[in-house]
């Protein structure tokens, strides 16, 4: 009614209008809004003048009535949200907006309402309007989309599952067969391999890994094997001389006479030392292999190293020629004397036993550099096979397993070279071979020179 609109803070100020001034506006707000609303006209204490029910249109749409507190609690908040939820009395949810109107009241004064002004508002009434619209249709679509929406999820998740599951068990099958075929190698199978895939991803790298573990496992098991075998034969065959000895005597064979007797017991010491030999050989790999071995290391005088492999093999020499090269001047060597020896009689000895009687045996010294003493074993013997050279040194490996080697030479565990290698690295040299068929073949030994500092009896 007026030229401006009224502010909120105007109309709050206003007086509340008459229930009878109500009444006829249901009809009024109806023809505004349309008859699709629920009307309710509220007083500001949260009574009800007028609803649809009231009024002479007869509606039938559901009624909201809403609580005192609750319509004071929105005046309160109503400058943050003008609307709200709530059921009406046929139990469905509608959303509920309230809105102050200002109304002009004809009874106050008919010339006030020609003037129109806004300066004066005693003319104006309060009421709280209050408009209801159902929200079923809404909750309707949304049941339906959230159906529609579940049953897409659980359609889209089988889609997914019956195109995953035989990618999946595709991308598994090498895991598979790698889990049966690593079963039956673990069941003792070593000679099984994997199928190696032909591509370069994670699987196909785990199958070539697999497969060369496998075979290391293989050709190691392969050669403790053999060693077993080899120990066997060498401790049955001086078990046997031993054996036989013992029972000449015992049955007195021999009938008194010293020169038998000594023969025979001459051969049973024979046989004790080779099995002594084996023993400690393997006594010895033992140690290496749990790091008890310590050595006591002082300086070495190359001469004095040489005078005692010289004295020791004297006896293991059946015709060859054997040489020596060692200079006086070379320095003192930083090591464990006995150790040094034990390797040098090792080398020395399998040179002799792989040399003709007829053939040459050489230990060669010389200063290679500053920090080393090179010595080199040279034999003329049969050689090596160039297949079998990188593997001489491992343990239980025997460049010979049918034991064709000369004759009167005993057979030898496999464990010499290994044993001679753990020593010269212990001590922090170097130790290579070289062969050639027919030829013969040559060990090279670097070994520290002993400081000026060393205390006889340092030990690592």
């Amino acid at each position: 009614r007026t030229k401006t609109a009224l502010t909120e803070t105007q109309i709050l100020s206003l007086p509340v209008i008459s229930k009878d001034v109500a009444s006829g506006l249901i009809s009024n707000v109806h023809a505004v809004l349309g008859q699709s609303m629920n009307i309710s006209l509220l007083s500001f204490d949260g009574s009800v003048f007028a609803t649809d029910s009231m009024s002479t249109e007869g509606s039938k749409l559901p009624v909201v009535t809403l609580e005192r507190a609750r319509v004071q609690q929105w005046l309160a908040t109503s400058q943050t949200t003008h609307y709200q939820l709530a059921n009406d009395n046929q139990g469905q949810r509608e959303l509920v907006i309230l809105q102050p109107l200002a109304v002009w009241d004809k009874s106050v004064d008919t010339n006030r309402e020609s003037k129109g002004t806004t300066e004066d508002l005693s003319g104006y009434k309060k009421v709280l309007l209050q408009i209801s619209v159902s929200t079923t249709a809404i909750d309707q679509s949304v049941i339906v989309m959230r159906l529609i929406l579940t049953i897409g999820m659980l359609i889209a998740s089988s889609i997914a599952a019956a195109l995953t599951l035989p990618l999946i068990n595709v991308a598994l099958r090498p895991l598979v067969e790698m889990e049966k075929v690593s079963s039956r190698i673990a069941a003792g199978a070593l000679s099984l391999r994997l199928a190696e895939p032909s591509t370069q991803d994670e699987i196909g790298r785990l199958a070539r890994s697999f497969n060369s573990m496998v075979a290391r496992l293989e050709a190691a098991f392969a050669r403790q094997k053999r060693f077993v075998a080899d120990v066997s034969h060498e401790l049955r065959t001086p078990l046997t001389g031993l054996g036989g000895s013992l029972e000449v005597l015992l049955l007195g064979a021999d009938n008194g006479d010293e020169e038998t007797t000594y023969r025979l017991m001459n051969g049973m010491y024979g046989e004790v030392e080779r099995m002594q030999h084996l023993v400690t050989d393997l006594l010895a790999l033992t140690r290496l292999d749990e790091g008890r071995m310590k050595l006591r290391l002082e300086a070495v005088a190359m001469s004095s190293l040489v005078d005692k492999v010289e004295k020791q093999i004297h006896g293991l020499i059946h015709g060859q020629e054997v040489c020596y090269q060692v200079p006086l001047d070379l320095p003192m060597l930083r090591g464990n004397v006995d150790q040094l020896c034990r390797v040098l009689l090792n080398i020395m000895e399998n040179a002799l036993k792989f040399t003709p009687s007829d053939g040459r045996v050489e230990l060669v010294a010389y200063r290679e550099c500053a920090e080393f003493v090179t010595l080199e074993v040279r034999d003329t013997g049969i050689g090596i096979e160039p297949e079998a050279l990188p593997y001489v040194f491992d343990r239980f490996y025997r460049a010979d397993p049918s034991r064709t080697r000369l004759s009167l030479q005993a057979g030898g565990s496999g464990l010499g070279l290994s044993i001679a290698k753990e020593i010269v690295e212990a001590h922090g040299g170097m130790i290579a071979i070289s062969s050639l068929i027919g030829e013969g073949t040559t060990v090279t030994i670097r070994l520290p020179v002993a400081s000026h500092g060393l205390v006889n009896g340092a030990s690592t």
